[in-house]
């Protein structure tokens, strides 16, 4: 099979709880490792009456909705919202529950509580009506302290030059963050994963009076320790390739 005959990945939304984020980031690392690309809202202001563009463009994009349903669920007005939006976009709702409280009947599949992330993760594949791909291992890479130049191929452009400094993959960064034409210093911190092969980068960026907060979280995909190619980690509308060279 060539890789234009191979399926498209299929695109995943789960909504959760913030109290339920270590269960139902453990299930979106199976759905990734098992190739398909995942969303969630990571917005850090819950209170918003919408969700962010990204957030509605991955909804409308996704192939299947997974409400990870708990007792924080079911009192958690954000997820609601999200799971109208799903249906307003005519997509499908699977849930995966991980308590005794009862989940809303009107869905398309159920998860059994009692199955494991792998479990689960097949049965998404199946209640989508997708076999999952089949992929080789990711490679173990990580990204050392140094000087890294690291640019994506975001529609206007952008450049991040970054001073990595720390030890034992993870320390604090400095640089200049440019975007769109406009640069700005930023300062943050970074974590490499090696098991994973990613790397996360919070990111304070400073373009005219207020700093812009952002975390990136790349899937490294290949190279050397010096040259890399990466990809965002989550996202399904949208994904950012990036290159990452070490001066």
């Amino acid at each position: 099979m060539t890789a234009s005959e191979r399926p498209e990945p299929p695109g995943v939304f789960l909504a959760f709880a913030s109290e339920d984020s270590p269960r139902a980031l453990s299930l979106d690392a199976s759905l990734r490792a098992s190739g398909a690309r995942t969303a969630f809202d990571e917005s850090e202001e819950p209170d918003e009456e919408l969700p962010s563009e990204v957030v509605l463009q991955d909804l409308g994009a996704c192939d299947g909705f997974v409400l990870v349903w708990s007792r924080h669920t079911a009192e958690d007005d954000g997820v609601s919202e999200l799971r109208r939006l799903a249906a307003s976009f005519d997509k499908p709702c699977f849930v995966r529950s991980l308590d005794a409280t009862p989940a809303p009947e009107d869905v398309d599949g159920r998860i059994p509580a009692e199955d494991d992330d792998a479990a689960a993760t097949a049965a998404v594949h199946r209640l989508l009506g997708a076999q999952p791909p089949v992929s080789a291992p990711r490679p173990h890479l990580s990204v050392e302290p140094g000087r890294w130049q690291i640019t994506s191929d975001a529609q206007h452009g952008e450049t991040l030059d970054l001073e990595l400094t720390g030890a034992d993959g993870s320390g604090p960064l400095t640089g200049v963050h440019r975007r769109a034409g406009v640069e700005g210093n930023v300062t943050g911190h970074w974590r490499s994963y090696p098991e994973e092969g990613r790397l996360d980068l919070d990111l304070e960026s400073s373009f005219g009076l207020r700093p812009q907060h952002s975390l990136r979280q790349l899937q490294l995909l290949g190279g050397t320790n010096h040259e890399l190619t990466a990809e965002d980690l989550h996202g399904i509308a949208t994904v950012l390739r990036y290159r990452l060279v070490r001066d």
